[in-house]
């Protein structure tokens, strides 16, 4: 199975967000932000883009304190870390101010989730008028509702939604090696629910299944009575 970011509509929708961002005129506010469910694609399709646009990355840890999260930036921006939270600061306007390259801060619940955090946000982005781009869980619109001042900065909010059959297909044409025919791929597209990692996995399943077989082509009939398909549910006991 091939490794690459395929061009669904979350993605495409991501990369004209992406695109309007970094083209908005000067003044003009240049957050935004990326949610959706999980197993939808978001931290794939964000890395993609990221380094197709040479961006910086970061992922927010649960343990993040405000110095923790300006030491990551300042490593991922090849600064020193360390000192005062204000040098810290200092440093990453400075150098995101000279790169104007677009900060992507991942698994940003944990960000928005402390104000202290949130502001300190705000402020690089107000300092360094680069974009700032938050990924986070579905909830994260509602978690911010509380701060009128990072929401007036918004401009541009991506929801991941689930994926079409024509996405499917166009997941397994680009990824599979071998042909998934289409019997097949609307009962993986069903059970996935519309999830992307789901539709991969069983995707991944079911070309093994026919590499095995060296078919060059996979159709319902041949996962037989025994195989089940990636669902994402949790595990069910034994009876």
């Amino acid at each position: 199975m091939h490794s690459m970011c395929v061009g669904v509509k979350n993605v495409m929708r991501l990369s004209a967000a992406g695109t309007s961002l970094s083209k908005r005129s000067p003044g003009m506010p240049g957050i935004g932000l990326i949610h959706g469910p999980t197993g939808y694609g978001k931290t794939k399709s964000v890395d993609w883009y990221a380094n197709k646009t040479k961006a910086h990355y970061v992922r927010a840890w649960a343990s993040w304190t405000p110095a923790g999260m300006l030491g990551d930036i300042c490593k991922e921006l090849t600064l020193p870390a360390g000192g005062s939270l204000h040098a810290m600061s200092t440093r990453i306007v400075e150098r995101l101010t000279f790169s104007q390259k677009a900060l992507f801060i991942d698994e940003a619940d944990y960000v928005v989730d402390s104000k202290r955090m949130r502001d300190i946000t705000r402020d690089l982005h107000d300092m360094s008028g680069v974009p700032i781009v938050l990924i986070g869980m579905d909830e994260i619109e509602q978690k911010l509702a509380c701060s009128p001042q990072f929401t007036g900065r918004v401009s541009q909010n991506v929801k991941f939604e689930p994926l079409d059959l024509a996405d499917a297909r166009k997941i397994a044409d680009t990824l599979c090696e071998v042909q998934i025919a289409d019997d097949l791929l609307r009962k993986i597209f069903t059970d996935a629910n519309g999830a992307c990692r789901n539709i991969i996995v069983s995707l991944g399943e079911a070309e093994n299944i026919g590499k095995s077989r060296a078919l060059k082509s996979v159709a319902l009939a041949d996962l037989g009575n025994n195989v089940k398909l990636f669902t994402g549910a949790a595990p069910q006991a034994a009876a």
